[in-house]
């Protein structure tokens, strides 16, 4: 239980620490932190690690040779910890921007009687202290106590000062985590030890469930409102997928052409001003087709560099039906020869990357269109489900066989033989609603037409965004 105890302590002072190591709030608490882990740990070294070594190599004498240690880190427990927690509730309370000077009185202040208590009871030989003297108990008691009831007021008005905001929020979170085990921990120790009730010399070992709670409240905030400057995001994504590949072959194939391009581009100016032709006349043939053909090499390569680089999500609340309405207007479609019908729930409000999930649709909706071929229908139709919300892209083109179907999302499988397609299209929708959490999925078959279907789970969907049902 102790080294569960330890690995949970650490785990917090390792959040309190990266979450924002420039900033002196995090680190003065992720001190403090470590001070209370160093009682916690060397509890674990004494009674449940070394017996374990003893036990298993033979040997005696391991615990014995591990007490001064344990002594100075017991020393360092109760001297240095509750000073260094005051220090840190004085940042948090934001005394160094409004008054650092006398921050740093209150810092000498808070620290001096440590200094003079270690006089009176050394690092090396505090365990002998701590088993034997009423004295030590007194002093020690008087010290941390104090300064408990110090920390305790200071975290409160740090609260109390904020303004209603998500400082404020923040100010709470961290309180909550913080507070509990160090006050137990100050209680359970040296009021039981100060009034010698044997019973419940033990009782500070609670302080597991203490921390635990802590731990996990902790996580939880992270990953919902951020803590101490750290947030914490889950995105699921195909482990095993080949877009690296295609990342890497982009990125190299960009470079190369991007050179070259550029070479081309100068020629082409060098021609045009060496050859440039009469006024009134144009320029020559060939150049015209030079230059088009190195736009559309161009193009292509911005094309296949966009939807082959990695996607990075900047969420915001984006309501369904205007994500579809900028896609219909951003597609290739003939309007006089497609007809688009759309029926979605007007309140429906994802959590998306407006730019990439817009250009999901309008990659869906040419797709389908592109393989009606001349006249037909693309029908958008939105669909509640019992987890999620979805869209289903239906066109009434030839649709597909098996095989086909089985290879539509592959980088670089296509079907349609023109310049402007590199099979990069539905590779691309796939990773960025999987990067959302959600699917996408076909259903086609030969003479049928095709039905794509992009799903979004509900916890992608705001809160009421559903007609007031929530999400889910």
């Amino acid at each position: 239980m102790d080294i569960i105890f330890s690995i949970a302590m650490l785990l917090l002072v390792l959040v309190f620490y990266f979450s924002n190591r420039h900033n002196k709030v995090n680190r003065w608490c992720a001190f403090a932190a470590f001070l209370y882990w160093l009682g916690i740990a060397k509890e674990a070294a004494m009674y449940s690690v070394l017996p374990m070594l003893e036990g298993l190599q033979g040997t005696e004498g391991l615990q014995e040779g591990f007490m001064p240690i344990y002594s100075f880190c017991t020393w360092a427990l109760y001297t240095l910890a509750m000073p260094t927690s005051v220090v840190f509730s004085l940042y948090f309370y934001g005394l160094d921007k409004d008054r650092p000077k006398t921050l740093r009185r209150l810092q000498a202040l808070v620290y001096g009687p440590a200094l003079v208590l270690s006089v009176f009871f050394p690092p090396f030989v505090f365990r002998d202290y701590q088993l034997t003297s009423l004295s030590f108990w007194i002093a020690y008691a008087s010290h941390n106590l104090l300064l408990c009831a110090v920390f305790v007021f200071v975290m409160i008005k740090a609260i109390r000062a904020e303004r209603p905001g998500k400082e404020k929020n923040q100010k709470k979170w961290v309180t909550l985590v913080i507070l509990p085990p160090v006050v137990f921990w100050a209680l359970s120790i040296f009021v039981t030890h100060l009034f010698q009730i044997d019973g419940l010399f033990s009782v500070w070992k609670i302080n597991i469930v203490v921390v635990l709670g802590g731990v996990v409240f902790l996580f939880y905030i992270a990953f919902h409102d951020g803590f101490m400057g750290m947030r914490l995001t889950g995105e699921t994504y195909n482990w095993n997928t080949n877009m690296n590949l295609v990342n890497t072959g982009a990125e190299y194939t960009s470079h190369m052409i991007k050179t070259q391009t550029t070479k081309m581009e100068l020629c082409i100016a060098n021609l045009k001003a060496r050859y440039a032709p009469p006024d009134n006349e144009e320029e020559p043939q060939e150049l015209a087709i030079l230059s088009r053909s190195l736009s559309a090499l161009k193009g292509c390569m911005d094309r296949i560099r966009r939807h082959s680089q990695p996607v990075t999500l900047m969420r915001e609340p984006c309501r369904v039906a205007d994500l579809l309405g900028e896609a219909v207007s951003a597609s290739t479609v003939n309007a006089s020869a497609i007809t688009i019908t759309v029926d979605a729930d007007e309140n429906v409000i994802w959590s998306c990357d407006r730019n990439h999930m817009t250009e999901v649709f309008a990659n869906l909706l040419t797709n389908a269109a592109e393989a009606i071929h001349k006249n037909g229908a693309v029908e958008i139709t939105g669909t509640h489900g019992k987890s999620g919300y979805s869209l289903c892209f239906k066109d009434d083109g030839p649709g597909m066989d098996a095989d086909t179907l089985h290879d539509m999302y592959t980088p670089y499988f296509t079907t349609k033989n023109t310049e402007r397609n590199f099979g990069l299209g539905l590779a691309y929708c796939k990773n960025v609603v999987e990067k959302h959490g959600g699917t996408l999925s076909a259903k086609s078959s030969p003479g049928k037409g095709t039905a794509v279907t992009v799903y979004i789970p509900f916890k992608r969907v705001l809160p009421g965004g559903i007609g007031g049902r929530g999400n889910g």
